[in-house]
């Protein structure tokens, strides 16, 4: 075979392997997404940010989008909005609910910024025994 032959067969190989592996696609907004509201929520001595939410048993920081908006121009202060994209199906409800951390790196903050959520927080959900939510 001509070296441009087997060069033709190389690129056709790069293609169909490509083609294979496709990067996973961003969660797909099936109407279900929705900013719902958190237990408690506060920040760890290390500035990372402690949410405690609503659970069935199957809740994960992978069951959230995590987006922070702000500015330095904003007096470096971010709000971190938490979008449920997969919901709960599980049949072990947690009263409690589970507390989940995101670190600065992750939420892509520096050490000094102010953060902030802006889920609301249901006041109206007691939880059993009280016990502390945050």
């Amino acid at each position: 075979m001509t070296r441009l032959g087997w060069a033709g067969l190389l690129l056709g190989a790069l293609v169909l392997t490509a083609c294979g592996h496709t990067p996973p696609k961003p969660p797909v907004d099936d109407g279900y997404a929705v900013v719902e509201p958190v237990l408690a929520w506060r920040q760890n001595a290390g500035g990372d940010l402690v949410v405690r939410v609503f659970s069935n048993g199957c809740t994960n920081k992978d069951s959230f989008d995590a987006v922070a908006t702000g500015s330095p121009r904003a007096g470096w202060a971010f709000d971190v909005t938490l979008t449920r994209y997969f919901p709960d199906t599980c049949e072990a409800i947690l009263p409690q609910g589970v507390e989940l951390v995101w670190t600065r790196d992750e939420l892509g903050l520096p050490a000094s910024a102010r953060l902030g959520l802006t889920n609301p927080v249901d006041t109206f959900r007691t939880v059993p025994d009280g016990a502390p939510v945050g």
